[in-house]
């Protein structure tokens, strides 16, 4: 670990400017800052096979307006310990959530279990310690189902086009390796850090893997309990603390520990804001649940000990998730840089497992850490741009061939032209 990030706890960085100003974007809600900037918003629930009340956040159109065109459906999931906050945090021009509303996007922002926005239970509560009995697993199981089909039932639509971030990438290849009926939802798939095999990780994670035997310990000590909530205390805390003013290392270093080194992308006025909303909750199982994936360098589901392993799946340890079952149409943006998502997991596990007539896109960026690809200058122009023109042709093409089945079903049974309807079904081709 960079002594400088231990170092910078000390009581001058704790200490606050004395013409400290909260930054408003700091103390807003998602809605609030969707609001902010202008567009409209609209918020959903969805509640889990097992319970969980799940909330969506929704950007029907752009700035500018409402349009009679039919418009691609875009689901955007957050990674751990964040909310769908993560793809608003920049200005409008930069932040995948507004830049993918203006491009003619119905943008929906998911919300995993536990996080600030979905902490509600059908019959737990949260101050329950059994509601925070969960990790990415369970994620992968109910949550994408619940938030897949409510998108799905509000926009009539029967597919929906998903962009994922680290831990919106990992519980996606679980679900889609596991489960073909769901599978058959997702038009194509988006991940952005792609996070499988947690193999050769550095900074923050790597040293929570290393602490993998004791911080299980100490979870079956304290049993299930949240891990680093968020709420409005925090949010000022961190805010006054990470003042752009103030230019506090702590901010910058702990930012870097978790997602890799400074790219230079990182617009450091708005650390703040990044950190006032994120950390923003999950439990404790979650996070020991990484730590395995750190330790053993495996994707398998949470290792609950041998004996109940073998009661389970008939074996000591927990199958590993087989990424070879995925069909979906998958474009992957990855880096060097990125000290959780790496290289080694990308090439090394998920390229050789998926068939490689389904990877549609495989994009090696140079100088992206964990955290550009959320928040980096360079984001807009080297993925989301790529992502507008693969959604938008594939869109431009299924409404062609729309018409042309309708078309088709029309003259059926009627005297018409063979030759032109025999062009026509080449393009469904």
């Amino acid at each position: 670990m960079d002594p400088r990030w231990m170092n910078s706890f000390n009581g001058s960085a704790l200490m606050a400017p004395v013409n400290f100003t909260v930054d408003p974007e700091a103390l807003m809600t998602v809605p609030e800052i969707i609001t902010h900037w202008g567009y409209p918003v609209e918020e959903y629930n969805v509640v889990t096979r097992d319970g969980y009340i799940l909330t969506l956040h929704r950007i029907p159109y752009g700035r500018k307006g409402p349009s009679r065109k039919p418009r691609p459906v875009v689901l955007l999931q957050h990674g751990l310990l964040c909310t769908s906050s993560i793809w608003l945090l920049n200005l409008p021009s930069q932040s995948a959530g507004f830049v993918f509303a203006d491009a003619g996007f119905d943008v929906w922002l998911g919300n995993m279990r536990g996080n600030t926005y979905s902490k509600t239970h059908y019959s737990m509560d949260a101050k329950e310690s059994r509601f925070w009995r969960f990790s990415w697993e369970e994620m992968a199981r109910y949550d994408l189902d619940a938030m897949v089909d409510g998108v799905l039932n509000v926009t009539q639509q029967e597919q929906l086009y998903y962009v994922g971030h680290s831990q919106g990438t990992l519980t996606m290849f679980a679900k889609l390796a596991t489960d073909a009926v769901f599978a058959r939802k997702i038009r194509k798939f988006f991940a952005l850090a792609p996070a499988a095999r947690l193999v050769n990780v550095k900074g923050m994670f790597h040293t929570i893997g290393e602490a993998y035997p004791q911080l299980k310990l100490f979870y079956e000590m304290i049993g299930d309990h949240e891990f680093l909530p968020n709420n409005m205390f925090t949010r000022l805390l961190t805010d006054m603390l990470c003042d752009k003013k103030m230019k506090n290392p702590m901010c910058e270093d702990f930012i870097y520990q978790v997602s890799g080194p400074d790219s230079n992308q990182l617009n450091k006025t708005r650390i703040g804001i990044y950190l006032a909303h994120n950390p923003a909750g999950t439990s404790w199982r979650n996070l020991v649940h990484y730590a395995q994936m750190v330790k053993y360098g495996r994707m398998r589901p949470y290792d609950m000990g041998v004996e109940k392993s073998k009661m389970i799946y008939n074996m000591p340890h927990p199958p590993e998730f087989k990424l070879s079952n995925i069909d979906v149409p998958t474009y992957l943006f990855y880096s060097d840089s990125d000290w959780l998502a790496t290289t080694e997991g990308v090439e090394g596990f998920i390229l050789r497992q998926i068939d490689e007539k389904h990877i549609r896109l495989k994009r090696k960026l140079q100088d992206f850490n964990h955290n550009d690809f959320l928040w980096g200058q360079r984001a807009k122009e080297e993925i989301y741009d790529v992502i507008i023109e693969a959604v938008k042709y594939d869109h431009r093409r299924r409404r062609l061939k729309d018409g042309v089945q309708r078309y088709l079903k029309a003259k059926a049974g009627l005297n018409h032209n063979e030759t032109h309807d025999s062009f026509l079904q080449s393009l469904l081709s």
